[in-house]
């Protein structure tokens, strides 16, 4: 196999963000300035850079999507950009190890300064059910996913046969009162205005709009005055603000309360559960860096104390400020501290001196809708039409790209006049959880790839392959992958299809929230994970017993005490059966004596006292175990072979008539 690919560069920066971004086009500039030349690489998970504050406004229908994202390419052309998840760094050999996709797997690249501009992640895991049912506003897929989800509830509302169910549809519960969750809200309450009238079966007095928040007003940033007026004017216009309250649980149908109430919804959108990166913890956890509340500590030139070479903004980094208070996470200050370190990586490599982030907030301002905003600027407050040109003419002026600008304006613009689109653009998502179909003879994987995926054979044959000698076949209702993804190594062997085949396909995310939430699964992959020993491993077991025992055949060594039932025996001869003796499986037979499975004592059992149990029927018509079998005159290397492949305790021994003679297990075996 190829070695992986890698790269060094002078300079990476980890982050497709604000800080990022402007850190990557900064240094740049800076770099030419001081006429010096470095190798710049900047990693990010998507190919594009977000403007967060108009997101609220996708999700309104008020935006196109595409005029509030920008190429990353296009924004930093002095670097080479890598679309990729960064899964780990490595401070001492000073690589980064990337996540590339399904077809490329991982590469690694290395650096000899490093700047870290990864933001926040969200965390939902404390509230339980929010990660199952809520909507969430970070990047434009999700903008889109909400204004698709609210126009599909008013599609589904209007046809809704009772009220109950119609207002249950058309409740719409938004958790935080910051930024996000109050443009959203307002947002939705003028989507919801303007096209209501077009669903005949639809009333105004139908529609339930409810924000959530933990504090005592909205827009804590701001004054409280402003908080005060933003919740008036959002009330006036039908939003229920539920204030000093938190979401305590939430289901498919409702929101539950810390107070005891609940609000009957199909749909939530949760704008809080900030929660470090999971590269930030790794950092703190592996390699000791400091962190404030999940932030890396650095320095006021955005460095960090004892590793000049490595750097960190945005609202991953606690940047201290002049007045010795720490940055907020917010947009504005993670372009300053971007282009600050950006330049101050610059600096270093032209041997000059850094300089500190001294960026004093000009101000706040948030859109609600209905053509007004709140606005506090330099210590002066504003509110209602001004404050909402205000917004638009300072976030235009933001928005990277003349072409941008133009095409933002020209949204805008269109709105004042024609009423908002409510074409039901459901984009379509990849899921975690698919169909995957391969033709006779194609490959799946090969032995290294990377892990992304368990895989369950829904119909056809998967043959792995270990150095083109074959390790088990997998069959319908079947299951392999678990190994690499428990053990976190790429794939053992080559998975190639021997017919025609569908696998159900369950990513590598959803595989781990299974295992960690259920003990007794996690404890059944782990035992079939055995399954799949690699030749060399297979090799390693049989040489702990002596050859001349391998060689033996399994009629030395099974039991010599048949006890079988054939098919024709019912169920209460088979209880009885179990009662006269300690096995805990009685294998079944054909007319002819042929093995065709085996009856568990506790699965019986446990049968007989959760159902009402025939016990005059044939036992053939119970569900039957499937052991495998093996000849009488095959050696003990091919019986642990077999055993060991098969994930199986024991096997059913035949003659060459293929008739039951007996039983070995592997404690048989290993008994020497």
């Amino acid at each position: 196999m190829q070695a992986p690919y890698s790269k060094h560069f002078d300079v990476v920066v980890l982050g497709g963000g604000f800080a990022g971004v402007y850190a990557t086009k900064a240094l740049g500039k800076e770099l030419r300035r001081h006429g010096k030349t470095a190798s710049v690489a900047i990693v990010a998970e998507e190919n594009h850079m977000v403007f967060q504050p108009m997101l609220a406004e996708v999700a309104g229908a008020t935006l196109s999507p595409r005029h509030v994202v920008n190429p990353i390419r296009s924004l930093c052309r002095d670097a080479k950009v890598f679309k990729a998840k960064a899964t780990g760094v490595d401070l001492k050999g000073k690589a980064i190890s990337l996540e590339v996709g399904d077809h490329v797997g991982s590469i690694e690249i290395g650096f000899t300064q490093l700047a870290v501009c990864l933001g926040a992640k969200i965390d939902l895991s404390r509230i339980p059910g929010m990660q199952e049912h809520a909507l969430l506003l970070q990047n434009v897929g999700d903008a889109m996913r909400i204004r698709a989800h609210f126009i599909s509830r008013i599609e589904e509302a209007n046809l809704a046969p009772d009220l109950e169910t119609r207002r249950r549809l058309l409740s719409f519960v938004t958790v935080g009162g910051g930024y996000s969750g109050v443009e959203t809200a307002g947002q939705l309450i003028d989507l919801a205005q303007a096209i209501h009238g077009q669903y005949k079966n639809v009333a105004w007095a139908d529609f339930r709009f409810t924000l959530v928040h933990s504090r005592d007003h909205l827009l804590p940033t701001l004054h409280k005055t402003l908080g005060k007026y933003t919740e008036a004017n959002l009330v006036k216009r039908g939003l229920e603000v539920l204030l000093k309250r938190r979401a305590k649980a939430v289901t498919g149908n409702r929101v539950y309360l810390d107070d005891g109430s609940a609000i009957e919804t199909n749909t939530i959108i949760c704008t809080v559960g900030n929660a470090p990166h999971p590269i930030i913890q790794a950092l703190e956890a592996k390699d000791g860096l400091p962190t404030d509340r999940g932030r890396l500590k650095v320095q006021p030139d955005c460095s960090i104390e004892g590793k000049p070479w490595l750097w960190s903004a945005g609202d991953c980094a606690a940047v201290p400020q002049s007045d010795g208070s720490t940055s907020p996470p917010t947009a504005q200050f993670a372009l300053r501290q971007g282009e600050l370190m950006g330049r101050n990586i610059a600096r270093s490599i032209a041997r000059k001196t850094t300089k500190p982030f001294t960026f004093k907030a000009i101000g706040e301002l948030a859109a609600i809708g209905h053509q007004t905003a709140v606005a506090e600027i330099k210590g002066m407050r504003f509110s209602g039409l001004f404050a909402w040109w205000l917004w638009r003419s300072i976030y235009l002026m933001k928005l990277p790209g003349f072409e941008r600008k133009l095409r933002v304006m020209f949204d805008w613009t269109l709105e004042l006049f024609f009423p908002r689109d409510i074409n039901l653009l459901n984009p379509r998502y990849s899921t975690e959880i698919s169909e995957t179909h391969l033709e006779a003879g194609e490959t799946l994987f090969q032995k290294g790839d990377p892990a992304f995926s368990f895989y369950i054979v829904k119909s056809g044959s998967i043959e792995l392959l270990d150095e083109g000698q074959r390790i088990s076949i997998v069959g319908a209702q079947q299951h392999f992958g678990e190994r690499a993804l428990l053990n976190k190594t790429g794939y053992l062997f080559d998975a190639v299809a021997m017919e025609p085949t569908t696998l159900v396909t369950i990513r590598s995310s959803v595989f781990e929230q299974i295992v960690q939430a259920d003990a007794s699964f996690a404890s059944f992959l782990a035992q079939s994970a055995r399954t799949y020993l690699t030749r060399s491993e297979l090799e390693t077991l049989l040489k702990r017993l002596p050859e001349k025992r391998l060689a033996s055949p399994v009629r030395q060594s099974m039991s010599g005490e048949l006890v079988a039932l054939p098919s024709t025996a019912t169920i209460g001869e088979a209880v009885e059966r179990f009662k006269a003796s300690s096995r805990s499986d009685i294998p079944v037979t054909d007319a002819s004596g042929a093995p065709i499975g085996a009856i568990h004592k506790e699965s019986l059992f446990l049968r007989m006292l959760t159902s009402d149990l025939d016990r005059t029927q044939s036992v053939n018509t119970l569900p039957l175990l499937q052991f495998p079998t093996l000849k009488e005159d095959a050696d003990l290397r091919a019986a642990l072979t077999t055993l060991t492949r098969s994930n199986a305790s024991k096997a059913l021994v035949t003659n060459a008539n293929d008739k039951l003679v007996g039983v070995i297990a592997v404690v048989d075996i290993l008994d020497t």
